[in-house]
């Protein structure tokens, strides 16, 4: 993991992370330094030997000052820690973000936006911290060897037994508790990923909720989740500290033991006082860094489904940024609409599912408006996936002009065209977000690039102006989260002016006009037609008297596309 993970790093956080090591060795190096001289101390007021007290007043200046470093030092590998983490979480982030802008329609469509949601942002700081855990592994262990030598110094064959014992206790609880971190991470992604669910259950269905007062079972959803992550996490805490306390009780035990012969066996109390404070204090700190070395090894094992979903993530990243390269040195191809799209031959099928579509054919002519109808789940919205370049079909062409889009070609061989620049697009859902009427028609424009003529001319065409313009901002009213203040209509009339704001080829609408009255439906593709010209226009529809407005139809039956008019 730790390979991969640091793999994935960009340069800055190479350098961060190595920066980040020397000052985690730089901080205990002072403390097993400082704790030597504390043992010498000792050892020489045991031995009855009389230290001089300039000696003495110079320990303790070197004591405070390496204190005071000590405390420097962790102040810095805090901030250091802290930073590296989230700075290296949040360029994390933005590969896995631009992946999901950027993949497939079947990769996209296999997630839903809690797994996204949770993948983006807790799984990349999780993966992250699988570097400083690795760090602070082999930093402990770099540390309880200084600290195990010195146990061994001051109390000899039972300094070094103490040793055996807890290295071979520690390795056992961590065998112990390994699977049981593992189940944990799990379990703990899952419930989080249920429980935005619900929470977004809350915000999408909250007008049936209030209407049928029944939100009983959605309340009971969310309590499940929620006290399914709580339960996970509280256990895991609950499995580390439980090492810990173990650790502490059977080593503090055996140490009392060992006092309890040494009395026996004759030793004189004073004798054995000094030499058992050093022992003690050392193994205190052993007991200390064993626990510190499990605790990061359960957190490798917590994290092991974040990573493994990162590293799918990026994985996918790579293959679409390897893709872009290959696009990039590719011949350039600027596509043209002077004839239309002529789909021939389409063979589709989701995987794992049947065929939708076999040897069906398509022709969209310039300059004409064409309707696709056909019962539901038919492929209707598929279809459109296919001919805008969402879907790739397992066989068959799709040419617009002379550019197959397919197989990424025209008549002089292999070159790179981009269809963004011919076609808007209305999808069967639209988005909204909270923002103003003017940035949701001018969706993808800077603000300070927005034309405010053009806005207005956009409502206009789609029949909603005169609403906006009652509406108490006009066109810069905020309209809610997925436009919650205002009705389907006008989400949906909104929608047609920001697909109307861009200058296009083709208007492919997925249901575009389904909750506008037939009145305002026919308004609107008459308006369009009239502003917009010779323009082709695609749409699914469900409703007749819009397809009958529509220069050719064609109906989806029996996996074939066939022409009605």
């Amino acid at each position: 993991m730790f390979k991969f993970v640091v793999g994935a790093l960009e340069n800055e956080e190479q350098h961060s992370w190595k920066k980040l090591v020397f000052v985690s060795i730089v901080s205990p190096l002072l403390s097993i330094f400082s704790f030597s001289g504390v043992i010498y101390m000792v050892n020489s007021v045991a031995r009855s030997q009389k230290v001089p007290p300039k000696v003495i007043i110079g320990f303790m200046v070197f004591m405070a000052i390496a204190a005071v470093l000590i405390g420097f030092f962790s102040l810095y590998k805090c901030k250091l820690t802290n930073r590296f983490i989230y700075g290296g979480a949040q360029r994390l982030s933005m590969k896995l973000y631009e992946l999901l802008l950027k993949e497939n329609l079947e990769h996209h469509n296999q997630k839903s936006i809690m797994q996204a949601i949770v993948m983006v942002r807790s799984d990349t700081t999780r993966c992250i911290q699988i570097i400083t855990n690795y760090i602070g592994i082999w930093v402990n262990i770099f540390t309880m060897a200084g600290y195990a030598a010195m146990l061994a110094y001051v109390s000899g064959w039972i300094g070094l037994v103490s040793c055996v014992i807890i290295f071979g206790l520690a390795a056992g609880l961590f065998v112990w508790a390994r699977r049981k971190m593992n189940t944990y991470g799990e379990a703990c992604r899952k419930y989080e990923i249920r429980s935005n669910a619900q929470i977004s259950i809350a915000y999408g269905i909250f007008e049936e909720l209030k209407i049928s007062e029944k939100t009983d079972s959605v309340i009971k959803g969310y309590q499940e989740a929620s006290e399914g992550y709580v339960r996970a996490q509280s256990q895991f805490a609950y499995q580390n500290n439980s090492i810990q306390t173990i650790m502490q009780v059977l080593v503090q035990t055996a140490m009392f033991l060992v006092f309890a012969i040494l009395l026996m066996s004759g030793m004189g109390l004073f004798s054995i006082m000094a030499p058992m404070i050093a022992y003690t204090a050392a193994l205190g700190n052993v007991i200390l860094e064993a626990y510190n070395i499990i605790n990061h090894m359960n957190e490798l094992e917590f994290a092991k489904k974040s990573y493994e979903m990162v590293r799918d993530g990026l994985a996918r990243y790579d293959e679409v940024k390897e893709e872009e390269r290959k696009n990039a040195q590719m011949r350039k191809k600027n596509l043209t609409f002077e004839k239309g799209i002529f789909a021939k031959n389409l063979t589709f099928a989701y995987e794992g599912r049947e065929a939708l579509f076999q040897n069906a054919s398509i022709e969209i002519p310039k300059g004409h408006s064409i309707a696709v109808i056909g019962a539901s789940g038919v492929g209707k919205t598929t279809l459109l996936g296919l001919l805008l370049g969402l879907l790739k079909p397992q066989e068959g062409t799709i040419f617009y002009d002379d550019y197959d889009i397919v197989a990424g070609e025209d008549a002089e061989g292999r070159c790179k065209g981009s269809i963004g620049e011919l076609i808007s697009y209305i999808p069967q859902t639209v988005y909204m977000n909270g923002a103003t009427v003017r940035k949701n028609v001018a969706f993808f424009e800077e603000d300070s690039e927005v034309n405010d003529e053009h806005v207005l001319e956009c409502l206009d065409c789609a029949q909603i102006k005169e609403d906006v313009l009652k509406m108490p901002e006009g066109i810069h009213t905020l309209i809610g989260e997925n436009g919650t203040s205002i009705s389907g209509g006008q989400r949906q009339r909104i929608a047609l002016a920001r697909a109307l704001y861009k200058d296009f080829e083709l208007l492919v609408m997925d249901e575009a006009t389904a909750a506008l009255d037939m009145e305002t439906e026919k308004a609107v593709i008459d308006s369009i037609r009239q502003v917009k010209g010779n323009k082709t226009m695609l749409m699914v529809t469900h409703h007749m008297s819009l397809a009958n407005e529509c220069d050719i139809v064609y109906r989806i039956e029996n996996q074939k596309l066939v022409r009605q008019r």
